[in-house]
């Protein structure tokens, strides 16, 4: 498993705390109804912004966090 420092660990859980929950951007969709459908910021865009999979992500935010306290 990748040990990752805990500068880096502090640097990705503020970036999805920050992040979270917003709109990235809306889209139309659909083939014989149009609906304008919203791409919501993800845990795939934190993999993607700071090079890592979508578990290492996941374990440093949801995991590394509790260990911490």
């Amino acid at each position: 498993m990748t040990k990752f420092s805990e500068e880096f660990q502090n640097d990705v859980v503020d970036f999805w705390n920050e992040n979270k929950g917003k709109v990235k951007g809306k889209e139309v969709t659909g083939v014989h109804m149009k609906r304008m459908t919203e791409k919501k910021f993800s845990m795939q865009d934190v993999a993607d912004h700071f090079g890592l999979t979508i578990s290492q992500a996941n374990r440093i935010v949801y995991v590394k966090k509790g260990e911490s306290k």
